[in-house]
């Protein structure tokens, strides 16, 4: 991502509830609310490697994969979206325990973690 901070009054800041994934599209939505042009070049490309530290331990990669998710959709769409996505995820985690209990727990660990992180905001309308 390259950021022309000549655009902006003050620095631009990544949300701190993200601590990976979605940080970048949340950054982009909220900045573009505010009247800011984001854009995709086809000129300009980068190569990135992704970490070899959340490769080490995909489990947590899968926990603040869906974490973010769920906190990007609670952000960015409606709220009928969220719960939507939210259930499909709780009923699919469910299903699977007996299948595969080590991936489903950690998808309802992350929905748990998003669940206690809405009601220490008091967001839980």
């Amino acid at each position: 991502m390259l950021i022309n901070l000549k655009k902006f009054e003050n620095c631009p800041q990544f949300d701190q509830d993200y601590f990976l994934y979605y940080e970048d599209f949340d950054f982009c939505r909220r900045y573009v609310k505010q009247g800011h042009k984001i854009a995709i070049a086809k000129t300009i490309s980068i190569v990135h490697q992704p970490s070899s530290i959340t490769n080490k331990n995909p489990e947590l990669k899968l926990e603040y994969s869906i974490y973010s998710y769920l906190l990007s959709l609670e952000k960015h769409t409606n709220k009928s979206v969220l719960i939507y996505r939210l259930l499909r995820i709780t009923i699919v985690a469910l299903f699977y325990l007996p299948i595969n209990y080590k991936i489903a727990s950690i998808k309802l660990k992350a929905i748990r973690k998003f669940i206690r992180h809405n009601f220490r905001l008091g967001r839980t309308k």
